[in-house]
């Protein structure tokens, strides 16, 4: 039996990311050779809607004198939401949530860090427990499951293997369709596990009913993982201990469902090689899946520095909404072997459409830049979180955050904060001068009952126009015919004067929507 998910997913590296409940979805396909496509079913809107985000070209036949404009969030006033006020927190930073849409109640998991403060090694990196009715206001239940240097009132959820015990943060997913209940919360963490006297790094999962009470499962590393110094790979036959296969994954691990594929997916940190061949050189993603949530599937690079990257790529936060994948790429300012640069890390939005293959055309322009004003908590590194909130009006990104990437942790506030963007404005088509135009492959419009825009016209109008799928106008559907609409909205109804979408006759049509100093961010066919 086929099956869909509800899941929130989030980041786990040297501190942890976020997470977020993903409604049920499926991937907008288009056939290259009849150009016809299928619009994706949202995790917003009503079922049976389909939505069209502008962030790529995927649906666009082509554009007419226009240009794409990055959208930035704005962050919240009352940033951090969460800080520092228990002896284990002296860094969080990494951090995952989720919103339950019956009762509106946030869960959130986040990294605490306090390294050699901490008596008990496994208690060095722990995962903390928070909840908010309002995801603005968060309270640290005292849930007594584990100590921290004799305190037994603690909000840890989850502590190391020992060892080296360096136990980085935890990726949650919610999976509402397990038949087992006592494996509906699962999370994907980076550990160290004892293996035959010798500690070895790599993903570890575990399961909760609640989210609150975790059991690790018994076999770990599920794949192992690499760091170190940079030298050059083992000879082949040096390779006993390694991991099996290089790029292998490292301490940064984000969680998702790819409804298409109906898989649990990781996009993980990893190294690439300098030019002389020593490994560890510059940071870059891989990404691996799995059906079981046990067994993952070797680990395949998909996203690398390239000549046009000073820098490097830390992480990448990933989602999925209305057919899309978005990521938070996390840009990290450091040569190879973290050599020059200032060690900010701001978050770039890269998109594709099957998760593997990757655009990146706004790096430019960071989707959400460090504030860069002296010690404020998110003045220089951002951990994005790969689960945003999508409510009514907007999506809300939390993000944890340091100083800097060489911060004073001991002394320079660390902490959570979030910004909001309204709904499904990541990217705005508009003119490049005043007038513009686009028009989108033929799409299937006999079901149609109503088409909305999500669009800023407050200083100008939108006409939308029908032509057949050979690209000649409709009669009564014509530009000339369209009800210029006005104003600023996130649902615009598009209208004609004489015709409404249920006097068109079933088929296949291209859109084309014209644009007078106006803005562009998304399309809705309701159903």
């Amino acid at each position: 039996m086929k099956m869909n998910h509800q899941v929130l997913f989030g980041g786990v590296g040297v501190i942890m990311t976020a997470l977020l409940l993903i409604p049920q979805g499926c991937l907008l396909a288009i056939d290259a050779a009849e150009a016809k496509v299928t619009l994706s079913s949202s995790s917003r809107s009503r079922a049976g809607d389909r939505t069209i985000l502008f962030v790529d070209d995927h649906v666009v036949l082509y554009r007419s004198g226009t240009r794409r404009v990055l959208q930035q969030p704005r962050r919240h006033t009352a940033n951090p939401v969460i800080t520092e006020t228990r002896p284990w927190e002296v860094a969080i930073g990494y951090c995952t949530f989720y919103r339950d849409e019956t009762t509106g109640l946030y869960q959130c998991w986040y990294q605490a860090y306090s390294g050699g403060n901490a008596d008990d090694p496994t208690r060095r990196v722990v995962v903390c427990y928070a909840t908010s009715k309002d995801g603005v206001k968060w309270k640290k239940p005292n849930l007594g499951l584990y100590d921290y240097n004799g305190e037994r009132n603690t909000n840890i959820v989850l502590i190391g293997n020992g060892g080296r015990s360096v136990n980085y943060g935890a990726s949650v997913l919610v999976d509402q369709f397990d038949p087992d209940k006592l494996r509906r919360y699962k999370m994907a963490y980076w550990d160290f596990v004892d293996v035959s006297g010798r500690q070895v790094p790599g993903l570890c999962v575990a399961f909760s009913a609640d989210g609150i009470q975790w059991v690790k499962h018994s076999k770990a590393p599920l794949l192992q993982g690499a760091y170190g110094d940079p030298t050059q790979p083992p000879l082949s036959a040096e390779s006993r201990g390694e991991p099996t296969t290089r790029p292998a994954i490292s301490d940064v691990i984000d969680l998702m469902w790819d409804p298409g594929l109906e898989r649990f997916v990781i996009y993980s940190k990893t190294w690439i090689d300098a030019p002389d061949g020593r490994r560890f050189w510059k940071r870059a993603i891989v990404r691996t899946e799995s059906k079981d949530f046990i067994q993952w599937s070797v680990p395949q690079l998909i996203m690398v520095p390239d000549d046009d990257d000073p820098g490097q790529i830390h992480g990448a936060s990933v989602f999925y909404l209305h057919g899309t994948f978005l990521a938070l790429m996390q840009r990290l300012d450091f040569g190879g072997f973290d050599r020059g640069g200032s060690g900010n890390m701001p978050a770039e939005l890269g998109s594709s459409r099957d998760g593997v293959h990757w655009q990146r055309p706004f790096r430019e322009r960071m989707f959400l830049p460090v504030t860069g004003e002296g010690d404020s908590f998110d003045a220089g590194c951002l951990w994005t979180s790969s689960t945003p909130i999508h409510l009514p009006e907007e999506t809300r990104f939390y993000y944890g955050a340091y100083p800097g990437w060489n911060s004073d942790l001991e002394n320079e506030s660390t902490g959570i904060g979030f910004a909001t963007l309204q709904r499904d404005r990541f990217v705005a088509i508009e003119p490049q001068d005043r007038i513009a135009q686009v028009t989108l492959k033929p799409i299937e419009l006999g079901n149609v009952k109503r088409l909305t825009l999500n669009a800023d016209a407050a200083a100008g109008e939108v006409r939308v126009e029908l032509l057949t799928a050979e690209g000649y106008r409709v009669a009564n559907f014509t530009r000339d015919h369209s009800i210029a609409i006005a104003g600023d909205s996130l649902q615009h109804p598009v209208k004609w004067k004489k015709k409404t979408m249920a006097n068109l006759a079933p088929g296949r049509y291209q859109l084309r929507v014209h644009l007078n100093n106006a803005k562009l961010f998304a399309l809705t066919a309701e159903r």
